[in-house]
C-alpha cells in the first residue's frame, strides 16, 4: 500500500511539472553500471580463452563496483605496493598448476583488482613488475580466494 502511494505521489509531481520526467527510448538507456557526470565508466567482464575476467579498479568508484562483484569469480587478486598504495602488473599470467601446465590467461596491465572466474582447483599466476616476474601458487575452492600480492615493485 505504501509502495502505490508513493508511485502515485510521484506521478502526480510529474505530471504537475515539478518533479521532471523524461522517457528515454530503449535504445538509448544506459547499460550495465552508472557512474556520475564526468566520472571514468566502470569495469566491463571480459572473457579470454572463455575465462570471464573483470580488471579494474583505478578509482573508488570502480574498485567498491568489483569488490561487489567479488562473489561471482573464483579468484580476486589485489596489487599493492610499498606502504599499501595500488599497483598495476605490467602482465598477469595464470597457468595450470602442474609441471609445464598450460597457459590459461594473459592479461596486460592487470590491476589494481582483478577477477578471474576459474574452476576449483591449482594454478600458477605471474605477475610482472618493472620487468621482474614473481610467482604465486593459488588455489581456487567453493568460494572466492584472494590473492593479496605486495610487492615493492608495484610502488617503483
Amino acid at each position: 500500500m505504501k509502495k502505490l502511494a508513493v508511485r502515485s505521489a510521484v506521478l502526480a509531481a510529474a505530471l504537475a511539472g515539478v518533479v521532471g520526467v523524461v522517457a528515454q527510448p530503449v535504445s538509448e538507456r544506459p547499460v550495465g553500471p552508472v557512474v556520475a557526470e564526468g566520472q571514468a565508466p566502470l569495469s566491463k567482464v571480459e572473457v579470454i580463452n572463455g575465462i570471464e575476467v573483470l580488471n579494474g579498479g583505478a578509482n573508488i568508484a570502480d574498485a567498491d563496483y568489483l569488490k561487489s562483484r567479488t562473489g561471482e569469480f573464483g579468484l580476486r587478486f589485489v596489487f599493492s605496493g610499498r606502504g599499501g598504495e595500488y599497483g598495476v602488473a605490467e602482465r598477469l599470467t595464470v597457468r595450470e598448476a602442474r609441471a609445464g601446465g598450460r597457459e590459461l590467461l594473459s592479461i596486460a596491465d592487470a590491476g589494481p583488482h582483478l577477477l578471474v572466474k576459474l574452476p576449483p582447483g591449482r594454478y600458477t599466476a605471474e605477475a610482472t613488475f618493472k620487468g621482474v616476474v614473481e610467482t604465486r601458487t593459488v588455489a581456487v575452492g567453493s568460494g572466492s580466494s584472494l590473492v593479496s600480492w605486495n610487492t615493492p615493485r608495484a610502488s617503483e
